[in-house]
């Protein structure tokens, strides 16, 4: 006899001593048999099918990914009204007062006070030596006639 041969009837032994069918569930025998149990749980099952409605809040809590994306949702709103609210100290003024005529005279004024914003007096003081450098030296002395003629454009 070979190993297969010994398995095969070894396999059919054992399926002779013990009864290998699947049993089946026979509901009517059970009704008969239980009958106060099955009221219960026909009333149970008529109950939990009506009220049952699927809260929405629940589901959500459960699942692990909504809760990330609602945490991360709430730390973006709150470092934006953190940044809206205390965002930065001076806003760029871009309005001119009054007192200006010229656009250069506008251009100077909004030229030095972003100057003044980005680095302060120092880097105020180095776009006026730019300046000065551009233009270069003035004279040491200016007559009235001079001044008028460079103010009124004649």
């Amino acid at each position: 006899m070979n190993k297969q041969n010994n398995e095969k009837r070894l396999d059919e032994l054992i399926s002779r001593t013990i009864n290998t069918e699947k049993p089946q569930f026979d509901v009517e025998k059970w009704k008969q048999k239980y009958p106060d149990e099955y009221q219960a749980l026909i009333s149970q099952t008529a109950k939990g099918a009506s009220s049952y409605q699927p809260n929405i809040w629940r589901i959500i809590s459960r699942s692990p990914i909504t809760r990330l994306s609602a945490a991360a949702a709430v730390i973006i709103l709150a470092v934006s009204f953190f940044i809206a609210h205390h965002g930065p100290g001076e806003q760029a003024d871009t309005t001119v007062s009054k007192a200006t005529k010229s656009p250069a005279e506008m251009q100077a004024i909004l030229s030095l006070s972003i100057a003044y914003r980005r680095g302060g007096m120092e880097a105020v003081d180095s776009q006026c030596r730019k300046a000065i450098e551009m233009l270069g030296p003035r004279p040491a002395e200016i007559t009235i006639q001079q001044i008028l003629t460079e103010f009124n454009g004649t």
